[in-house]
């Protein structure tokens, strides 16, 4: 296998030093006449020579490259945000690479050690989990954005989201004002700050009404389908249902009709994302509307053009309940 171009064969081929060369590649063109940046251009295009972003990176202590992390590779509307990112990124030349942390502390810590030695421009964590790796990395690095969950106590980082709490809030007093009885809350893991806050609003939404039964579930439709079981095990009774997202949704909905239970009639089902699968797969389904397209321009804003103002920052993006069949 012939070893890649380098610097030096494409000064060779075009009959200049490697410094020109790298003053082409390296941002500095400008200072060049125009027939070395011809020979140049054609030199490296013979020779299909890319400058080297690692070594790119080593002198400007950061690449193009940023790192997103998301803690479900298969949830939709977490991959939506990703790419909504991914695409906003392009307006400032960068790149984006996207790594699975599978809401894995320990994998989380092994991707955020990868994002600093590749010099990544910004590593942005949807779903961070607190971790002395993180906690460090934050105190020592100002390029952590926090997406969907909130900052740990303690870190002073951007954080790109909703207002989970006010988003809860609407579906408890929705409930209320439909006059939902037998309330039951199916939420995402306590220790996540938008899992908490969406519990929270959603009981305060509820005020004296207090929900007969709570549960907690990973956010992926076999935790929806497992709390679901429990629920409906000698159901007699109509529940009103809020679910943290809608994977969580989908789970309790596929117990339901293994059940023979119709919704909206023998169960009321409410979500959480709207997620794009909806208008395909579920469009029966109520739920808290939120755009992932919304965060992609926020993010990238962040990412190309940092301030200290935006240092600690929270960019609070727009929610609507979006009431359809089964609620």
């Amino acid at each position: 296998m012939s070893k890649p171009p380098t610097v030096h064969d494409v000064a060779r081929l075009s009959g200049v030093s490697t410094a020109t060369v790298s003053r082409y590649f390296g941002g500095k063109a400008d200072a060049l006449a125009p027939k070395t940046l011809e020979s140049v251009r054609k030199a490296a295009e013979a020779l299909g020579y890319t400058p080297s972003e690692v070594g790119r990176s080593l002198r400007l202590a950061r690449s193009r490259v940023v790192m997103m992390m998301v803690p479900d590779a298969t949830n939709t509307f977490t991959i939506d945000v990703a790419a909504s990112a991914e695409q906003a990124l392009k307006r400032f030349e960068l790149s984006m690479v996207l790594a699975n942390s599978a809401e894995d502390p320990d994998q989380q810590d092994r991707l955020l050690m990868d994002a600093y030695g590749l010099r990544a421009r910004a590593i942005i964590l949807q779903g961070a989990i607190d971790t002395p790796q993180l906690r460090s990395m934050a105190a020592r690095h100002d390029n952590i954005i926090f997406v969907n969950r909130r900052p740990p106590p303690g870190i002073v980082a951007p954080y790109v989201g909703i207002d989970n709490y006010a988003a809860g809030l609407a579906v408890g007093r929705y409930f209320i004002e439909q006059g939902y009885e037998n309330c039951v809350a199916i939420s995402g893991p306590h220790y996540y700050s938008g899992s908490s806050e969406r519990l929270e609003g959603f009981l305060a939404g509820l005020g004296k009404k207090k929900p007969l039964f709570k549960f907690e579930s990973q956010f992926t439709m076999e935790g929806g389908y497992q709390c679901g079981k429990k629920l409906l095990a000698g159901r007699q009774r109509r529940y009103a249902v809020f679910c943290g997202n809608d994977m969580i949704a989908y789970g309790l909905h596929r117990a339901a009709m293994e059940r023979g239970l119709d919704v909206p009639e023998d169960l009321i089902i409410f979500g959480f994302d709207d997620n794009r699968m909806n208008d395909w797969l579920a469009p029966w389904l109520s739920t808290v509307q939120v755009s992932a397209t919304d965060f992609g321009p926020a993010i990238a804003n962040l990412v190309g053009s940092p301030s200290l103002e935006n240092r600690g920052a929270s960019f609070i993006l727009p929610f609507r309940l979006k009431v359809r069949t089964s609620g």
